[in-house]
């Protein structure tokens, strides 16, 4: 795909723009050639190609209700929580407390039976293994020696905070269902053979919002893109 996103949206990397699209080819359970997007103009073209490639039969049922459902009863059943507790409005770190917080997740992801990502490190710890990335590939202008080892000692780095990072990413379980819509659509749906065309182009703009910050205001239907 030779594409970059222009009018709000100029400061979007090509690459960036692919991995989206990826994303949404997974979430909506289909796959698309590698060209599908090289006659696009406008941000439009983009929810049409997925509506006109989604084949799945049309039933207009709220997905994130459905989401928000399914996402109660495995916190019911693996928290062993009052589901009258549990609200769009619940923060999950008083669901997953931070001393048991690894353990309770766990639990919840193999009843909920979706591989959504509730952790991740601390953002000062993150941008600190990216600067040491950044500073180990400038030094191999001066020693590859060192910015080899920069890169491993980061890499390793970067391993272990991963392998025991315990911040939650999502806020509330109104924010992890719509979470789960975006990134698992087909898979979230009681009827996964079924899908709500009214909700594809919110769906679309949502990964757009999420991924590269932007704002819904970005992402109309007109908004034109740049072909390289």
């Amino acid at each position: 795909m030779k594409t970059e996103l222009i009018y709000n949206l100029e400061s979007i990397e090509l690459e960036d723009i692919e991995d989206t699209l990826t994303k949404l080819h997974k979430s909506f359970g289909i796959h698309l050639p590698s060209n599908a997007f090289e006659k696009v103009k406008t941000f439009g073209d983009i929810y049409q190609i997925f509506e006109k490639n989604i084949p799945y039969k049309n039933e207009e049922s709220c997905t994130t209700q459905q989401a928000f459902y399914k996402i109660r009863n495995s916190l019911v059943v693996s928290q062993n929580i009052d589901r009258e507790h549990i609200r769009p409005c619940t923060k999950l770190d008083e669901i997953f407390p931070r001393n048991e917080r690894r353990k309770r997740i766990k639990e919840f992801k193999n009843e909920l039976a979706i591989p959504v990502i509730l952790l991740t490190m601390k953002t000062w710890l993150l941008l600190s293994i990216i600067a040491g990335f950044l500073i180990s590939l400038a030094t191999f202008f001066f020693s590859w020696k060192f910015a080899l080892t920069g890169i491993l000692i980061c890499s390793i780095f970067n391993w272990v905070a991963t392998k025991f990072q315990n911040e939650i990413d999502s806020i509330s379980v109104g924010d992890l269902a719509s979470k789960v819509v975006r990134e698992h659509y087909i898979q979230i749906r009681r009827n996964p053979n079924t899908i709500n065309k009214n909700e594809i182009i919110k769906v679309i703009q949502c990964s757009f919002i999420a991924d590269h910050d932007l704002e819904l205001t970005d992402l109309n239907q007109d908004a034109l893109l740049c072909k390289y």
